[in-house]
């Protein structure tokens, strides 16, 4: 029987809940919403990438990905242009704007990062990073559209969801 008040989905969910709002709280003077700076994150790294390629990459449908950078192209962070090659694709690429905020959103997401490790040595912090990383290959190999997962050990006939019933 799985313990509902203490077990390790319920426990990660918290964390992810608080981390949200943490980063909430320090992106707010800066007028960023934790939801949005992962696109300009995206783009600090890769520019000009598709709305397809970042939806993929943000594991979110075309549509929200599409709403949210027209919010950002209205709050003057993007622009979207046109591929030159094909004009059916759209490229999302940084404005000054957005630019002249990189450090201070790296400086906020640093912060939150700082104080979630703050009682964690590095070996804990590898440790940590190695099974998050072994827990979502698991997900992904169990169930079809995680992280490219084939779905291969899930069977939508039994009542577990798993082929071993």
């Amino acid at each position: 029987m799985i313990d509902l008040a203490n077990n390790l989905v319920r426990r990660i969910g918290t964390l992810s809940r608080s981390m949200i709002r943490a980063l909430d709280i320090e992106m707010a003077p800066l007028g960023m919403g934790s939801g949005r700076f992962s696109y300009l994150f995206m783009l600090y790294i890769n520019e000009g990438m598709t709305q397809q390629e970042m939806a993929v990459r943000l594991q979110a449908d075309k549509a929200a990905v599409a709403r949210t950078l027209a919010q950002l192209e209205e709050q003057g962070y993007v622009r979207r242009d046109s591929d030159p090659r094909d004009g059916r694709v759209t490229r999302v690429f940084l404005t000054d704007k957005s630019r002249a905020l990189r450090g201070h959103l790296e400086d906020a997401v640093g912060r939150v990062i700082t104080q979630l490790q703050a009682n964690l040595d590095a070996a804990q912090q590898a440790a940590i990073r190695d099974i998050l990383q072994r827990m979502a290959e698991s997900l992904a190999a169990g169930y079809e559209g995680i992280n490219g997962g084939t779905g291969a050990g899930v069977n939508s006939g039994s009542p577990t969801g798993r082929k071993d019933g």
